[in-house]
């Protein structure tokens, strides 16, 4: 396909160069340069300009020309700074003048069109491509272009200041090899003057940006500080953080709220240098600095980001810790920190108690600095970073306290605070604090109050108040915390099964069916973790919740009749142990379950249901107690799946088969095996999905024809024989003529007069061996390996439809998607 593309290229760049054309779709010059950028990667060695000397042309003419479309001029820096990342390149370039026409402050499309936001932004672009190389740096540095790329940093386009941003880091962190032999004992040629020079600029310039008066110059300055600093090597790192050190200090001190996150963010990126373990530097000073922010949202924050840290010191995550805990530990009036007495760590973090008191009294504040201070607890507590002296059985303890709060209740061994008002039915703060139980499910330590959580849980199930995405979150913590341990030990009052089983009964039936769905999945899962609980079994079967999933099947929401179908399957069949009471209908046995499947199957309207159905069957097939008239029901269920408009059905229906022919194969020889294959259809099925025309369908039955052939080889060559696969007459099953037209070229004019075929397959009668060896289904899984669309989004049609736009009007425009 490149030839053909590179065939189409010179016509393309004569329609972008012709200022009386208009591209309807920008986007597809992106596209182009992706492809041009794709082939200059494929082959180094390769010069694209050599090859395609109206590249040169092109961008020589669109430099110089007054008259170029912005987004196209746009394009042509981008494109010439692609061309130029490589020496030989940049050579051919600046032999013509291109690279001077381009990126000088003389050139003169650019400085006609300077004001266009695009040309701004693709002239840095541009420049960043080029910087692959030390005449890169030299060509900087002879045109005075540090001045110009320091000026776009503050532009007023956000785009513009973000690529001069990413520009400069990327000159910061230049690496290049060493260029003379006097540079050779020198790291990366980093002695070059010019790389001084335009580096001694920018280092310059920050450290003046950071003490300056204008917010966004300062904002920018610490922006290209926490892109740069990672990278840079030595002695430039050293250079750049003494420049900073000072303003950043005077920043801290200052606790401006829109400069202290990124702030904090230029700490993080130097903690990862080597200047971290340095004390002269300072930086875990710095950031303890930072954890005496005036606003509590901004210091929490702050101090989240210290705890993720790896090598902060105990002392100063010990203080972190408690700054993110202090909301919580306000509210419930519980200590969730061990601090020594009067240390200096106690003082700081008491430090913000005065305006975290007048804070949490306003109900907009109290709710979003809780929220925060709980979403910190969920994220840390998941890589347990939270706990330096702050146990988690007092933290864990608190979530159930607020958590209780939000329900109208008082906790009994808190006092009462005034800011409880705030809390009730706050949905928001019942969310993250359902949010940190989650994550606090798998800590250790807080299994001790695994029947706390639970009945608290409970209580939100029950609530007639919760709110559906609150409720989602309860039985995603009832899940955690329940399947932490075994039925029994999780679950030891019969009471709590009982309430448990009586609320999700009432969900069930819930009016949003996203609480019923939910449930249901909540259901389906507790089922596969617990089935094989005496306990669990018997409030299966004891509480006539079958019934009502049968009931569930007739939801008028699709979703909620696939999650129906998905427990009631495992409900089923969980084993029912003696003496296990059964409340349930006598139709909720599992062969009358496997009728209403089937029929749901064959009927139903929308595809969730049937694709749950096909899956329910693979569950019931994997499993040890499936159906007992299962395997009779297989040969029409493979017949409706594979036959289903829906390819999902189709793609789940063959891994239906799959499942049945390993254990098909594992329990019988192969001759039996196949037989017993043949008889349930499944071999019809993977012709079928061979012939499909969805990709995923036609590729999942490739897959399981070449496992199917690798069987039958291997077993044949053992001692087996063609003879002992089955057989087929083509002519007999509509795949069979699919089959003979596609890939033997067979035709209705092509049979004897006895109705056979001639040439290959010629006889009435064809063994599967023969078949799966003579398909080639290598090439074929080859071919459906490619996307769909490989043709339609490829840069040759990208490039037809360009050519294109010559040809047709603003009513057939170009769709580069």
């Amino acid at each position: 396909m490149d030839s053909i593309c590179i065939a189409l290229l010179p016509g393309v760049l004569t329609f972008l160069s012709d200022p009386k054309q208009s591209l309807p779709d920008d986007t597809c010059l992106e596209k182009l340069l992706d492809w041009l950028t794709s082939i200059i990667n494929e082959d180094d060695d390769r010069n694209l300009l050599d090859q395609q000397p109206c590249l040169l042309e092109f961008i020589s003419s669109l430099c110089e020309s007054k008259t170029t479309d912005p987004i196209i001029l746009s394009f042509t820096l981008k494109l010439t700074g692609l061309l130029a990342a490589t020496e030989k390149g940049f050579s051919r370039l600046e032999e013509r003048g291109v690279v001077r026409a381009a990126f000088s402050r003389e050139g003169g499309a650019v400085r006609e069109q300077w004001d266009e936001a695009s040309v701004r932004c693709g002239w840095l672009l541009g420049l960043r491509r080029m910087m692959e190389h030390h005449r890169a740096m030299l060509f900087i540095s002879d045109n005075a272009l540090t001045k110009l790329i320091l000026q776009s940093q503050c532009d007023k386009s956000l785009f513009v200041a973000a690529a001069a941003n990413q520009l400069l880091a990327q000159i910061l962190n230049f690496h290049h090899p060493p260029i003379t032999a006097e540079q050779t004992a020198q790291e990366n040629g980093h002695s070059s003057p010019e790389w001084i020079t335009v580096t001694t600029e920018i280092v310059g310039q920050v450290g003046e940006a950071l003490v300056s008066q204008e917010h966004f110059r300062v904002l920018q300055a610490l922006r290209l500080l926490a892109l740069s600093l990672p990278g840079c090597g030595a002695p430039l790192l050293g250079s750049v953080w003494r420049v900073a050190m000072g303003p950043l200090e005077v920043l801290v001190e200052a606790q401006t709220n829109n400069l202290s996150l990124p702030v904090m963010e230029v700490l993080q990126a130097v903690a990862t240098t080597e200047l971290f373990s340095q004390s002269e530097a300072r930086v875990e000073e710095l950031m303890r600095a930072t954890l005496k922010e005036r606003d509590p949202k901004t210091a929490i924050r702050c101090a989240s980001a210290i705890i993720r840290q790896q090598h902060c010191s105990e002392p100063l995550k010990r203080m972190a810790v408690g700054i993110v805990l202090q909301p919580l530990e306000f509210i419930t009036g519980s200590p969730l920190q061990t601090l020594p007495s009067g240390s200096g760590d106690a003082k700081e973090v008491s430090g913000l108690q005065p305006v975290l008191e007048d804070q949490l009294s306003q109900r907009s504040m109290c709710i979003s600095l809780l929220s925060l201070s709980l979403s910190s607890v969920a994220e840390l507590s998941l890589s347990n970073s939270l706990f330096v002296d702050a146990p988690v059985q007092p933290v864990t303890q608190a979530v159930l306290q607020l958590l209780k709060v939000s329900l109208g209740q008082s906790p009994s061994p808190a006092p009462y605070n005034k800011s409880f008002v705030h809390l009730i039915g706050c949905s928001r703060v019942q969310r993250c604090g359902l949010d940190a139980l989650i994550s606090l499910s798998s800590c250790e330590g807080g299994q001790t109050l695994r029947q706390e959580v639970l009945d608290v849980l409970l209580q939100y199930l029950q609530s007639p108040d919760s709110d559906p995405t609150v409720l989602q979150k309860t039985l995603q913590a009832l899940l955690k915390w329940i399947c932490s341990e075994e039925w029994e030990e999780c679950t030891q009052t019969p009471l709590f099964t009982q309430n448990l089983f009586s609320a999700l009964m009432k969900r069930v039936c819930d009016v949003h069916w996203e609480v019923r769905d939910s449930t249901l999945e909540f259901i389906t899962e507790l089922t596969v973790n617990s089935r094989d609980s005496a306990a669990f079994s018997s409030a299966v079967w004891g509480s006539g919740i079958v019934s009502l999933l049968l009931a569930c099947l007739d939801d008028s929401e699709g979703y909620v009749r696939a999650s129906a179908i998905s427990a009631l399957s495992q409900a089923v069949t969980t084993p029912r142990h003696q003496g296990a009471p059964n409340t349930n209908s006598p139709h909720c046995l599992p062969d009358e379950v496997l009728t209403r499947l089937t029929d749901i199957l064959a009927q139903d309207d929308e595809a969730f249901p049937r694709r749950a159905v096909v899956k329910a069957f693979i569950a019931w097939l994997s499993g040890p107690r499936p159906p007992p008239s299962l395997d009779q029901s297989l040969p029409g269920l493979l017949t409706l799946g594979i036959d289903d408009l829906d390819w999902e059905v189709k793609v789940h229906t063959l891994a239906l088969t799959e499942t049945l022919m390993d254990k098909t194969l594992s329990r019988c020889s192969l001759a039996e095996a196949l037989g017993k294959l043949q008889e349930y259809g499944a071999f019809s099925v993977f012709f079928k999905g061979l012939l499909d025309c969805d990709r995923p369908v036609a590729q999942k039955a490739c897959q399981l024809l070449l496992k199917l052939r690798e069987v039958i080889e291997v077993k044949c060559e053992s001692g087996g024989s063609p003879g002992d696969t089955p057989t087929f007459e083509l002519q007999s099953h509509q795949w069979g003529k699919d089959l003979l037209r596609r890939w033997k070229g067979v035709d209705e004019s092509d049979l004897t007069a006895e109705g056979k075929p001639e040439g290959h397959w010629s006889k009435g009668e064809v063994s599967l061996r023969e078949v799966v060896s003579q398909l080639d289904l290598e090439g074929m899984r080859q071919a459906l390996m490619r996307s769909s669309d490989h043709v339609m989004a490829s840069p040759q049609s990208l490039m037809e439809d360009i050519l294109a736009v010559t040809q047709q009007g603003d009513d057939n425009a170009m769709d580069c998607y």
